[in-house]
């Protein structure tokens, strides 16, 4: 196999896996937070951890759902103007705009490991788990961005049609 089917299968395999997780955290999310009504409402009883480990749970969500948008082009651009430029042009923009993304996510992650060095070790508002839990997020979701922004490079430079797609993946 060459590298670039490779890097299309890693990239996939990658984007399916992050998916999974998502769906999973998502179905935790759901459950507790139906458990909190359901204790709240139906028993009188609240329960201090259902309110913060759903946030968390969310942020995971929100950072791993983000970096799968980069491999399928799903944040928001401007499709219009960029469909309306001349083949050679898209491909030049589509390369620079992926770097930019590129460079977003070096920023995410470097600085995310930062943030979980200077913070990790505080302790949770309701139970007595450290930040370390939730934090990585950061800098693996700033991993993610990096490895599908390059996918996307690559994509825009070996792939002649690449140019002429916006809003979804070349696979």
């Amino acid at each position: 196999m060459n590298f670039v089917k490779l890097l299309d299968r890693f990239a996939a395999l990658l984007a399916a896996a992050v998916q999974l997780v998502c769906i999973v955290l998502a179905t935790a999310l759901f459950l507790i937070v139906v458990a909190a009504v359901v204790a709240r409402y139906g028993f009188g009883q609240a329960v201090s951890w259902t309110e913060e480990v759903p946030r968390y749970l969310l942020i995971w969500i929100s950072f791993l759902a983000a970096s799968v948008g980069v491999l399928n082009r799903e944040h928001v651009g401007f499709d219009v103007l960029f469909n309306a430029l001349p083949k050679p042009v898209r491909r030049v923009l589509g390369v620079t705009l992926s770097l930019m993304i590129f460079g977003f996510g070096w920023i995410v992650f470097r600085y995310g490991i930062v943030f979980v060095q200077d913070f990790g070790s505080d302790l949770m508002e309701t139970i007595p788990f450290t930040d370390y839990w939730y934090y990585p997020a950061m800098p693996i979701c700033g991993f993610l961005i990096m490895v599908f922004a390059f996918k996307l490079i690559v994509d825009e430079i070996v792939r002649p049609e690449a140019a002429a797609i916006t809003g979804t993946s070349v696979d």
